[in-house]
């Protein structure tokens, strides 16, 4: 006779939907496979595990669980970037037997594998390569289960209290002295950095427009103890069912590292160990929201913009909306205005949002204004689903751009980008903000062979009374000033720093200038130097620096090893116009790139000497 401990519950369908998962099944079936990823947000090839993990569990619908586990050192994050790691991650990740010597990795049923199907990553243990996933997923799928498992949840959207139900069935007796039961609630959608290697480690379906990175199947909590709550009764015909409260916090991680919890992204997932390993089968569990008071509830927030503007021309804004209604949004009209002018429409018509989650990053078609000193930019819902939002409280969002204060008083300009290790990751562009044309660029550069900087000094001219703006990226999102070197960047105009970096920007940061409209320093606009050649160029020993002038001029050179340290200097010559040729003796100077600046009352050019010995 069927040893029944399940204590019935009754539950409230909500959204027009009903349980799907419970009671659990009493049929015989294959087992399920739990794989459990350790990842982290500055490990660069875990976006190309989440993306392997991603296409196994797509390819067998319904029989993969993905527990994504930020642990390690890759996962711990700075101040404004959301902390992923937990007490019972932490906990999981130094299991005996797990035996994680490089990440990503992911224990599949936290079986022991040789260190062949392991793929180098150690010589036995849990932990796999991501190569080796998905040949032991294909394993685990073939292989009788002797216990299922299957649960479902509840939660007031009001109260934020999660009610979950799990319940075992055994079609078989365990082979093993103690079965546990463990549950865990994970939430989809993080918005967050992630580092990543390039192509193929990218997994581009997770990054957004912005750079921002969508984190799936994060750990959130473990609602049963860490390693499992045990099963009292583990023999053929046995239904073992538990009922589990918690309050899901409207945040989640540590000080100055938290990120909104939406209710809408929360996933459920069950698994049973024999102890706490192997993992014999799992699943995942539908999560019911009861409570809305409305049905079509849109807030706007994340209002991004530059933080100046300058001709007020192709002006781009970008926002996101959340869903606090019942109803799936499908369809939303927003307004925008820049100081209070006549407003203009943007209608989203993309991917349907479900309730309680976030929409992507809208970004609104370029558009131009009069700007003011101050300039406040407004969004507005005008409507949703077509019909009115029925809370007008959450509806607006508003940001004040100042007009740039930053002015080139000079048409000539320098940028001195200093790079960290990795320059393949840096580059720079300067754009005219009107028409959006690159007017000046440079980078990715070379890796160099240790941590270290080099010097990369250019130079351009801008048009008179013109608004640029200026964009500095790094591939990878640790700037360049993260320990591999301390880089920056300064941008001179007239050979006086205009714009100054200690390169901690992440992926990217904007600066916005205008040019002067009486620019001083200069009388025809142009520069007085109509060319520099260096020959021989490798040179062991002496090099001839030819200076072509259109004018007579005081001319200063200066040369920089690659450190950015001075090697020569030499102030003051007055040269006449046209070729000029001085000689350069490098006999004391190392092996190496060095830049040569020559500079006029008007601006200044460089040249790269390469030194061999």
């Amino acid at each position: 006779m069927k040893k029944n401990l399940f204590t019935s519950l009754a539950f409230i369908s909500v959204t027009g939907s009903v349980f799907a998962q419970l009671p659990v099944s009493i049929s015989v079936q294959n087992r399920k496979a739990v794989l459990e990823e350790f990842t982290g947000i500055y490990c660069g090839y875990c976006p190309d595990g989440h993306q392997i993990a991603n296409t196994i569990k797509n390819n067998n619908p319904g029989n993969v669980v993905l527990i994504n586990i930020h642990s390690g050192g890759y996962a711990n994050v700075v101040v404004g970037e959301p902390d992923l790691k937990t007490a019972d991650g932490s906990l999981i990740d130094p299991m005996t037997g797990m035996n994680i010597l490089g990440y990503p990795a992911g224990d599949v049923n936290r079986t022991i594998v040789a260190g062949a199907a392991q793929q180098t990553i150690s010589p036995y243990g849990m932990a796999q390569n991501r190569n080796a996933w998905a040949s032991s997923v294909s394993s685990i799928l073939t292989q009788t289960s002797y216990v299922n498992v299957a649960l479902q949840g509840t939660v007031n959207v009001n109260t934020r209290v999660l009610t979950v139900v799990a319940q075992v069935y055994y079609t078989g007796n365990s082979p093993a002295g103690t079965n546990s039961l463990t549950v865990m609630l994970l939430e989809n959608d993080i918005i967050g950095p992630q580092h990543n290697y390039g192509t193929p480690y990218y997994n581009l379906a997770q990054y957004n427009p912005d750079g921002t990175y969508n984190h799936k199947h994060a750990l959130r909590k473990a609602l049963t103890p860490t390693f499992g709550l045990t099963i009292p009764v583990t023999t053929m015909g046995t239904t073992f069912t538990t009922t589990l409260t918690y309050t899901i916090p409207a945040t989640y991680g540590a000080a100055g590292k938290t990120n909104p919890c939406l209710l809408g992204n929360i996933e459920l997932a069950a698994f049973v160990t024999e102890t706490d390993r192997p993992t014999v089968t799992g699943a995942n569990g539908p999560i019911m929201l009861s409570g809305f008071t409305n049905s079509l509830d849109v807030a706007t927030n994340n209002l991004l913009n530059d933080a100046a503007v300058c001709t007020g021309t192709n002006f781009a804004s970008s926002f996101k909306f959340l869903n606090n209604g019942s109803s799936t949004v499908t369809t939303a009209v927003f307004s925008y205005a820049v100081n209070g002018g006549a407003p203009s429409n943007y209608t989203y018509t993309g991917a349907a949002i479900n309730p309680l989650t976030s929409s992507p990053t809208l970004t609104l078609p370029l558009f131009s204004f009069v700007p003011q000193v101050s300039n406040t930019l407004a969004i507005n819902v005008v409507s949703v689903n077509g019909g009115t939002d029925q809370v007008a409280g959450n509806n607006a969002v508003s940001a004040i751009v100042p007009l740039t204060g930053i002015v080139a008083n000079a048409l000539n300009m320098q940028m001195d980008f200093t790079q960290d290790r990795w320059g393949t990751e840096d580059s720079w562009k300067v754009y005219d903000e009107a028409t959006n044309a690159v007017i000046a660029q440079d980078g990715p550069f070379a890796d160099l062979n240790a941590t270290g900087i080099l010097l990369h000094p250019k130079t351009f001219t801008v048009g008179i009374n013109t608004c640029y703006k200026l964009v500095v990226s790094d591939s990878y999102g640790d700037g360049i000033n993260s320990g591999s070197g301390v880089g920056g960047y300064i941008l001179k105009s007239g050979g006086i720093s205009m714009i100054t970096s200690n390169g901690t920007y992440g992926f990217s940061e904007t600066k916005l200038y205008k040019s002067s409209s009486n620019p001083t320093g200069i009388s025809t606009g142009v520069l007085s130097i109509a060319g520099v050649n260096l020959f021989p160029n490798p040179t062991s020993g002496l090099t001839n620096l030819a200076i072509e002038l259109s004018q007579n001029e005081t001319v200063g050179i200066t040369v920089l090893n690659s450190l950015g340290q001075v090697v020569y200097t030499s102030k003051g010559n007055n040269l006449n116009a046209g070729v000029n040729n001085i000689s350069l003796n490098s006999e004391n100077w190392g092996a190496g790139v060095y830049f040569i600046n020559v500079s006029t009352p008007k601006g200044s050019v460089n040249q790269k000497l390469n030194v061999t010995k």
